[in-house]
Parts: structure tokens; sequence; C-alpha cells
């Protein structure tokens, strides 16, 4: 390969990043991957979230809620996300979390939602899949968010519960 050719392949990798393109969210690793926030090890990949900092490190969180509390700075390193993503749980297998940019999601809140922080929190890609997830369960006064209600929300208060 010529010098030219490689660095213009070099060059043209950073492309992507400046023109604002997010990036894949790289598989949860169940059983290995460990929290940044809480510590613990992910343990069922349908409630995982994942962060990709400005630097591209990648974070694996066990809970949404886990993220959420980091990203407010509750505990956790400091960090600068540049992407955020969750497990869409309909699409996700306890093993293997099918992630999507959490502004792409809908997001369940009710105390009777329990995951593995207990914080309560689950989110969907598809309405129709929220709406079967509270019949299924026989939820009463779920409450549905986006991404920056849940953020917003999470400032007055920690999703996590105090143990």
């Amino acid at each position: 390969m010529k010098r030219r050719d490689l660095l213009k392949g070099l060059i043209g990798l950073g492309v992507p990043w400046s023109l604002g393109v997010l990036a894949e969210a790289r598989s949860v690793r169940v059983g290995v991957d460990v929290c940044p926030y809480c510590n613990m090890t992910v343990i069922d990949a349908r409630y995982a979230a994942q962060m990709i900092t400005r630097t591209g490190k990648v974070y694996s969180y066990d809970a949404i809620e886990c993220l959420v509390d980091h990203l407010n700075g509750y505990g956790g390193p400091r960090v600068e996300p540049r992407e955020l993503y969750a497990a869409d749980f309909a699409a996700s297998r306890a093993d293997r979390a099918e992630l999507r940019a959490v502004g792409d999601l809908v997001f369940l809140y009710h105390r009777r939602i329990r995951t593995p922080m207990g914080g309560g929190l689950v989110a969907f890609a598809r309405s129709g899949d929220a709406d079967r997830f509270v019949q299924e369960r026989r939820l009463q006064g779920v409450r549905r968010m986006r991404w920056d209600e849940l953020v917003a929300e999470g400032r007055q208060h920690a999703w996590v519960p105090p143990y």
C-alpha cells in the first residue's frame, strides 16, 4: 500500500465523527461488563444502557437508571457523553441487548417494574410494545417519558433508590 493511500484512508476514518453521525453501539457483554455507576455486573441485557464518551470510551450500564444518575452527577467517573443508548426491552433477551439511541425510545416508569437496580425504568422502540408490556403486567398509573423528561426529573432526585 502506498503511503498516500494509507493517509487518505486514515483521514477518511474521521469523517463520520466530524459530521456528527452516530457510531454503532457495542454489544453488551452479559456477565462481563461492569456498570461504572453502581459497580454491578450486567446481568440482564433487557434493562441495559450504554454510553460512548467524546473520547470513544464505552460504558455499559446494568440499568437505565444508572446511566441517568451517572449523567446527572450522582456518582461514577466524570464523563462527557457523545452517544447514549438503551435496550429496547421488547427486542432484547436477557443475554442480548438490542440497543437503540435514547432519543428513539419511549421510557416507562412504575415502582412495580422490577429492574436490576430497582429504579423501575424500561425502554421500548415502539409504543405498541410498551402498551402490551403494561397490559400484560396489569400496571396502573405507568408514566411514559421521553429521554429529556427522564433526565430532567433525574436532576430532582436519583432514579436508583437508596439502599
